[in-house]
């Protein structure tokens, strides 16, 4: 059986509004289907005064240590483990290095914000040549549906249309690789 990773971007209290709330019981069920057979982790973007959202927007959500920083408790608990980063990117050598442990050959990506965290964890992974998806239905914005669409088509024109994917279509990859 392949090794595939379940990678829930930033799905934490300071990214939950009424534009992403309702991903939170869709990754849930999403991840019950999987069960076991797919190793499940989390990030989540963790601020301080030396990242570039609190420099150049002056942005002070999700500051380390606050409660808008830490994981949706609903989802935590699906989670192998969760990485912490001050980027857009999840692509780092922790993360590099937990692929390569787990000898992981696919990589699934859901969560928010489908034109920052998950845009640019996904292309980073893309370019290191690492196969990779990301779940349409299962990614959102705090921004609201356009800015989530945007991002989609951002996402299709770089990493080809067949990389973009439902939930669906996800769990028929997964089932047909055990």
């Amino acid at each position: 059986m392949a090794n595939i990773l379940f990678l829930i971007i930033d799905m934490q209290n300071g990214f939950i509004n009424n534009f992403t709330e309702d991903l939170i019981p869709k990754i849930l069920d999403f991840q019950a289907k999987i069960g076991d057979s797919v190793l499940t982790a989390g990030t989540r973007y963790v601020n301080h005064e030396h990242t570039a959202c609190y420099m150049f927007e002056g942005w002070k959500s999700c500051m380390a240590g606050t409660k808008e920083a830490e994981v949706v408790p609903a989802l935590r608990g699906c989670m192998a483990k969760v990485f912490d980063k001050d980027k857009y990117s999840c692509w780092n050598e922790e993360m590099k290095a937990f692929v390569r442990e787990n000898e992981i050959e696919k990589i699934y990506f859901a969560g928010v914000n489908t034109g920052c965290c998950v845009l640019n964890s996904v292309l980073d992974c893309y370019n290191d040549l690492v196969d990779c998806a990301v779940i349409e239905d299962l990614c959102g914005s705090t921004s609201g549906e356009e800015e989530h669409e945007a991002a989609l088509t951002v996402l299709r024109s770089c990493i080809t249309e067949e990389r973009v994917i439902t939930a669906a279509q996800a769990y028929t990859n997964v089932e047909c690789r055990k």
